[in-house]
């Protein structure tokens, strides 16, 4: 499928809800409410024209007023690729899309505690990377306030 077909299929879908991000490349990219998050994955994973069958990374952006969620995804078996964004609140909750793809588990444990957002229905929430006694906010945000990182001595 071409880019613009990848593009109408979801728009067919989900009429007024997909806003195009422009892209140089074949990249197909857009942006979805957070609330229809969930249904988008299960189509772009479950409908056979598209089968985006990889989660390949899933990250957070903290923009201070609010935050984006952008997942990139794969198909092996038609070789295309995705971006989908979605924005919410600084304290939001998004769904989580790991019934999805079981990928998502720790890309969304990562982003809750380096973050701060919540996903409604995780499986697992417990912390990867901070001790669990960790109450020092959320060190990816642009407004921690947390002590500064050490530094090697230059050479």
């Amino acid at each position: 499928m071409t880019r613009e077909e990848i593009l109408k299929t979801f728009q067919d879908k989900f009429p007024d809800k997909i806003e195009e991000i422009p892209m140089v490349g074949p990249d197909v990219a857009f942006k979805v409410d957070k609330d229809l998050i969930l249904q988008v994955c299960q189509f772009a994973k479950e409908t056979p024209e598209l089968s985006f069958d990889l989660l390949a990374c899933m990250t957070c952006i903290d923009y201070v007023d609010h935050m984006e969620v952008v997942y990139n995804l794969f198909s092996f078996t038609h070789r295309h690729k995705m971006v989908i964004k979605t924005s919410l609140l600084r304290d939001g909750e998004l769904e989580s899309v790991t019934p999805v793809w079981n990928a998502a588990n720790w890309h969304e444990r990562e982003i809750a505690e380096l973050f701060g957002l919540r996903f409604k229905n995780h499986p697992d929430p417990r912390p990867i990377l901070l001790p669990e006694d960790w109450n020092e906010g959320f060190p990816m945000r642009k407004d921690w306030e947390g002590k500064d990182f050490v530094r090697l001595p230059k050479k």
